[in-house]
């Protein structure tokens, strides 16, 4: 394709890093990645629409508009907040998620095009509207890593979870000299009761031994050397921050195992004293390595896990997606906290429990 010479293009945007296809527990293949988006006008950018395009085929494989978006679109300065407009000399994130029925549908490249109007004051030498076709990324063909169950037992939620917005997916920062999506595919596991309700910080009184996630086993999800342990946090009240906590001690109390081939498993708000195990010993997938807590920066106990490239929290190079080797799909929560359950479990293989799926790991045993 012929490159045009001289268009302005005051909007750049470019892929923080190429997506790799990942199953999830709607029986579709996502692909989840982020634009970045600087506006380099003296006004304000407003992306009317952006299009996924197989650059292979020209098909458009997902539209977003309007408020949709928005919705998807948060400034690059710690918030989550949704960013209808991006000021002069902003850099914004939007968070795309395309989803595929069938694997071989997925595109090998793709690219983007970002319809956008700019609101800019007088004089100013720029267009008042843009249409661009840019962002061209290759797509992974490596699989995901498959993974055993953290836990054992039903009721465990995805909190924070794919593919939405959400605190972990809006975890984009500096690091090294290098803009990271830290947490893309982490997840937060609390656990509801048997009718599917949570327990929230604000539902007072409580303490902690009060939700159900609360001292229950930590399992290694894969065989592996163990190589960073912190344990030296104290579990916090429910609703209750530490203020001087910096974002070294996010993790609270955590163990993180090498799981082979370049890939890391983070297991982080454990609860005090509780962790069995120590750096440069060897486990086992399904052996006990902790108790879930609620130490460092967290409302409510529940584990915070993801994969990534490098034994550090937050600063690994890629946040890696995985898929859970065999679990139970019991339904999920609606955004209003109303459990919709089913009768019966649908047994899954090799998916990633997205967003507010309840899921069931098992018979618990000992503890």
């Amino acid at each position: 394709k012929q490159t045009p010479q001289g268009k302005q293009t005051p909007l750049l945007m470019r892929v923080l890093d190429p997506p790799q296809p990942v199953k999830g527990t709607d029986d579709k293949y996502h692909l989840v990645y982020e634009l970045v988006l600087t506006n380099t006008s003296p006004g304000t950018a407003t992306v009317e629409s952006v299009k996924t395009i197989d650059s292979k085929s020209g098909e458009v494989v997902d539209t977003l508009a309007g408020a949709e978006v928005a919705a998807r679109t948060t400034l690059l300065n710690g918030s989550l907040d949704p960013a209808e407009k991006i000021g002069s000399a902003q850099v914004a994130i939007l968070y795309l998620d395309a989803s595929f029925e069938d694997l071989r549908d997925v595109p090998k490249e793709l690219e983007h095009r970002l319809k956008t109007s700019f609101d800019l004051p007088p004089g100013a030498l720029f267009p008042e509207a843009t249409t661009d076709v840019g962002a061209r990324t290759e797509v992974s063909n490596e699989k995901p890593v498959v993974i055993g169950p953290p836990m054992r037992g039903k009721n465990w939620v995805v909190s924070n979870g794919c593919c939405t917005v959400s605190t972990h997916r809006g975890s984009v920062g500096a690091f090294d000299q290098r803009l990271l999506a830290t947490e893309r595919y982490a997840i937060d596991w609390i656990r509801a009761d048997n009718e599917g309700h949570i327990l929230l910080p604000s539902d007072t009184p409580t303490k902690l031994t009060d939700y159900p996630a609360y001292d229950k086993p930590i399992l290694s999800v894969k065989g592996g050397k163990v190589v960073k342990v912190v344990d030296k946090y104290p579990d916090l009240e429910p609703g209750v921050r530490n203020p001087d906590y910096t974002l070294d001690d996010a993790p609270g109390n955590h163990v993180i195992v090498d799981i082979g081939g370049g890939r890391y498993a983070i297991y982080a708000h454990l609860k005090p004293g509780s962790i069995t195990v120590k750096e440069g010993e060897h486990v086992r997938r399904g052996q006990q390595i902790a108790l879930l807590g609620n130490s460092g920066n967290t409302s409510a106990p529940h584990l915070h896990f993801h994969v990534m490239d490098a034994p550090t929290p937050l600063g690994a190079e890629h946040n890696l997606p995985y898929v859970i080797d065999s679990f139970g799909y019991q339904g999920y929560i609606g955004d209003d906290l109303t459990p919709h359950l089913l009768k019966n479990p649908q047994p899954r293989e090799e998916e990633l429990p997205l967003n507010q799926s309840v899921v069931d790991f098992g018979p618990s045993r000992g503890h």
